[in-house]
């Protein structure tokens, strides 16, 4: 028998567009395949799977059978990876193959150690008032749908296309980083029962929040139910989390050395050296390509005022972009560090490589005809 595939929204739009702001539910038969696309790019979608009995109920906790839905732990586990691609299988709580990923047309990066957001979470972002979140969504999808269950169980849910990464140099850190999905990139997952499917929208950490909602209902075989997520990020959210800004606002402490209305000078409470301080345009942008060039004109001046009055006749001035720059806070700052000695201060490795001039050449062409 010829697979069917079905596409997360179809049954409120012939596109499958997810409408903003509510849960989505819908009905997989085994054999049948599951599309989700990531519509705009840098999208995250938060996937849940809740198993269901011959009559169409959410499995309870009874004598006869445990609660039953998609665990991440367990799919870590099953598959002895932290990553997915196509043949990984997606296992319950009780160990059983509920899909198997066929296609992966993005990078492959995605996340199964972030919990769904909720109310709470919004609150500590600094988001004023109700928010929508991906728990609400979450039990609001499975109400409407028919498939009501415990009320204040949220389980971990797989984030398909979250970016958060085990950071270099041990110690286990996790950052969070802009998704690498590209518009119209896809999961596509095949059954290996007979579940239900529904959907609703996420964003990152510090990114606000969208839901979307559509139901597609099959015969009453037993199923698994999954909730999925879209996310819009917003710079209000990602501000919000920023422990620079919170610096700016002064609702965080610091040894403040020098404001204006574009920028703030603090010392460094883990410096390198005595007297390393940072430099921080108020304007929040992750990167120096993302701040206006009138937040920049001032920086370099305040760096050297710095310097001088620091008496620093040795010092860095550094200025990282990017996690493969070691960039660890995504504000744009800079940093002014002395050099005492050989111990203190910042130490660089430079590995220059050997010139290649007519690459070189053909670099200047290019960038000269771009500035």
């Amino acid at each position: 028998m010829s697979k069917q595939e079905i596409t997360a929204g179809q049954s409120r739009s012939k596109r499958g567009v997810i409408e903003a702001r509510h849960g989505e539910a819908m009905t997989v038969k085994k054999g049948q395949r599951l599309r989700i696309v990531n519509t705009h790019g840098k999208q995250v979608i938060d996937f849940f799977a809740f198993a269901l009995d011959p009559d169409h109920r959410p499995l309870q906790p009874r004598a006869s059978h445990a609660l039953n839905f998609l665990s991440v732990e367990h799919t870590r586990s099953g598959n002895m990876s932290l990553s997915l691609r196509p043949g990984s299988q997606l296992f319950s709580t009780l160990r059983q193959a509920m899909f198997t990923i066929e296609e992966d047309t993005s990078p492959g990066v995605h996340d199964m150690l972030v919990p769904a957001c909720d109310a709470e979470r919004y609150r500590q972002l600094g988001v004023p008032g109700h928010h929508d979140s991906c728990a609400e969504n979450l039990h609001l999808a499975l109400t409407q749908s028919g498939y009501p269950f415990p009320k204040g169980l949220v389980p971990a849910p797989l984030n398909l296309w979250m970016n958060v990464p085990v950071q270099d140099g041990g110690g286990g850190a996790l950052a969070f980083v802009e998704p690498v999905s590209r518009a119209g990139d896809y999961v596509v997952m095949s059954a290996q029962r007979d579940y239900c499917e529904s959907n609703c929208s996420k964003t990152q950490k510090t990114f606000n929040l969208i839901k979307s909602s559509v139901t597609i209902k099959t015969s009453p075989v037993p199923t698994y139910l999954i909730t999925t997520q879209k996310a819009i990020l917003t710079p209000h959210a990602m501000a919000a989390a920023c422990i620079f800004c919170k610096i700016i606002k002064g609702d965080i402490p610091s040894f403040k050395l020098f404001e204006n209305e574009r920028l703030l000078a603090f010392l460094d409470i883990q410096p390198l050296s005595l007297g390393h301080a940072l430099v921080v345009p108020k304007h929040h942008g992750a990167k120096l390509t993302d701040i206006p060039d009138d937040s920049l004109t001032e920086i370099l001046p305040v760096v050297k005022k710095l310097a001088t009055a620091m008496d620093a006749e040795n010092f860095n001035v550094l200025q990282n972009n990017g996690r493969l720059a070691h960039q660890e806070v995504d504000h744009v700052h800079f940093h002014m560090i002395p050099k005492p000695n050989q111990a203190e201060g910042l130490g660089i490795e430079w590995p220059a490589q050997k010139t290649d001039m007519d690459k070189l050449k053909a670099l200047f062409e290019e960038v000269k005809a771009k500035m």
